[in-house]
């Protein structure tokens, strides 16, 4: 088994919100909570590609300083420019506050305070 590999909701796993360079997790239930509203609201899988970061690796990745990231409470989900749009809106209407489009990196971030 690999090191965080235990599922904490029918669609995610810990790993999945790890530190990229730590494998350090910070987590609030209700972002997963969240990620799954989003994730029936869209009617397909969601592959996040950014949880939770340690100081050292928000500062690698060019992160905010206060980072909801480093509070457990954002995530990136990897989105092509098509689908972000929708993501958005389904996004807010999962219950978050903090949602950023990244068309040239497909991704969308999203995250509550």
């Amino acid at each position: 088994m690999r090191l965080n590999d235990i599922r904490i909701s029918p669609h995610f796993k810990l790993r999945e919100f790890q530190c990229g360079c730590c494998g350090t997790v910070k987590l609030r239930p209700e972002l997963i909570a969240m990620l799954e509203a989003l994730r029936a609201l869209w009617g397909r899988p969601i592959s996040l590609t950014s949880g939770y970061r340690c100081e050292q690796h928000n500062r690698a990745v060019g992160g905010a300083s206060r980072s909801l990231h480093m509070a457990g409470r954002a995530a990136d989900i990897s989105a092509r420019p098509d689908e972000q749009k929708p993501l958005r809106l389904y996004a807010f209407d999962a219950g978050f506050t903090e949602v950023i489009c990244g068309e040239e990196k497909n991704y969308i971030h999203v995250g509550f305070n």
